[in-house]
């Protein structure tokens, strides 16, 4: 008998396909965040942008874990410090979470929240971060935030440079 599986697999490729769709995902919630948008959201389009941002997110951060897992990605304990900030409830000290950390926190979460803001309060330049809170058993509870479009982005640069050291190879 032939074996036609053998372990997970995702390639890079997939993983980029997620991530730009991801980008766009993150984008378009920002704009209506930010009153960019003239539409107002519905209740029932609101439940299936939901559905689809959690799919995609989840979807990219499975692709991921299972390639640093198989050590096709040897970045796991690199600080995403334009990303992803990760604190927990009892330090109180945020820090730039690590791909792997970003990884587990959004397969793990409890919540995940991306709140549409009053126009008063959206006339600045911060990025509106997707929030995902937990408990981790040694450590408690913790909120993780990450702006979701900056942290694809910094994944299909992590991509391009595997590829690149590999091609010197």
């Amino acid at each position: 008998m032939k074996e036609i599986l053998g372990k997970h697999r995702q390639d890079f490729d997939e993983i980029r396909r997620l991530c730009l769709i991801c980008h766009g995902l993150d984008l378009s919630t920002s704009s209506f965040s930010f009153g960019l948008s003239e539409w107002t959201i519905s209740e029932s389009t609101s439940l299936v942008l939901q559905n689809v941002v959690s799919s995609h997110v989840l979807q990219l951060a499975i692709a991921l874990r299972t390639n640093l897992y198989q050590k096709r990605i040897p970045y796991s304990d690199e600080p995403l410090a334009q990303s992803s900030w990760l604190y927990y409830d009892e330090e109180l000290r945020e820090r730039p979470a690590t791909l792997k950390q970003v990884c587990d926190k959004i397969i793990h979460a409890d919540s995940v929240s991306k709140n549409v803001y009053p126009k008063v309060l959206t006339e600045h330049t911060d990025k509106i971060c997707t929030q995902f809170k937990g408990k981790e058993f040694s450590k408690g509870s913790w909120t993780m935030n990450v702006a979701i479009d900056v942290f694809a982005e910094e994944v299909l640069h992590i991509l391009d440079e595997i590829e690149q050291n590999d091609s010197v190879l």
